[in-house]
């Protein structure tokens, strides 16, 4: 699995980006108090694969989709750190590239004994550009929603910019909002955990005109609902074919 996704690094160019990196943010947080991204930049214009040095120490937990990312960092890494107290995270919610290679500039060096763990929230389209640089314990998907089409393009475009992330780690556990359609439209190699609602429940509801995302992945028929969360999300079911929420 690994070995399809390393490259060799120069290290001396590696070391003058970290060197110049940290440099660059002890100024601009000792001085403006501010700059969550442009030590990553500079970085990675020197070295574009240093984030692989940088979290060279630590297995990794992604949080992506396209709501509720930083809230939900926020949990993890509140519930994980009376575990590991030197957890690393990226908190200012910089989820691109140059604001994780930040984050990893920021907290230097791994210094405690073993791997270190680190919890960052990911921007979808940085998934794969990330997951191919850090070693992956499990992806965190929250859910995707239509308002980000601006930025991605279509729905299922979207999510295959994640899955080209997950697919280079399919021994990272997947851990998926089971309410959303989405995430259980096609199979994945990874071990895979659903989270979600379920009150008991057994209606038989319709969403509201307009909702995006309420066709059958399968067989393209209308999705109904026992329990409806918010837009599309909730105890779906499909009576054509019997897809149905994983939650």
């Amino acid at each position: 699995m690994e070995e399809s996704i390393i490259t060799t690094q120069n290290p001396i160019r590696s070391a003058t980006a970290r060197g110049l990196a940290r440099l660059s943010y002890g100024v601009l947080h000792g001085v403006f108090k501010r700059g969550s991204a442009f030590p990553g930049n500079l970085a990675a214009r020197i070295d574009p694969d240093v984030l692989r040095s940088l979290a060279r120490d630590y297995d990794v937990i992604i949080i992506t989709g396209t709501n509720g990312k930083t809230l939900t960092t926020s949990m993890i890494v509140k519930a994980l750190r009376q575990k590991y107290p030197d957890l690393m995270t990226n908190p200012t919610g910089s989820n691109m590239m140059s604001g994780i290679i930040s984050a990893f500039i920021a907290q230097g060096p791994h210094k405690g004994h073993g791997r270190g763990l680190a919890v960052l929230e990911v921007d979808e389209a940085n998934v794969a550009p990330v997951s191919a640089l850090v070693h992956v314990k499990a992806y965190v998907l929250t859910n995707i929603f239509r308002d980000q089409m601006d930025r991605y393009g279509e729905f299922y475009t979207t999510y295959q910019k994640i899955l080209n992330g997950i697919n280079m780690h399919p021994d990272a556990l997947v851990v998926a909002n089971g309410d959303a359609p989405i995430f259980s439209s096609r199979p994945l190699k990874n071990p895979m955990r659903y989270y979600g609602f379920d009150t008991g429940r057994h209606d038989n509801l319709l969403a509201p005109p307009n909702t995006d995302g309420v066709l059958c992945p399968r067989c393209e028929h209308i999705l109904h609902y026992r329990e409806r969360t918010y837009s599309n999300l909730g105890s779906f079911f499909c009576p054509n074919c019997g897809f149905a929420a994983r939650s």
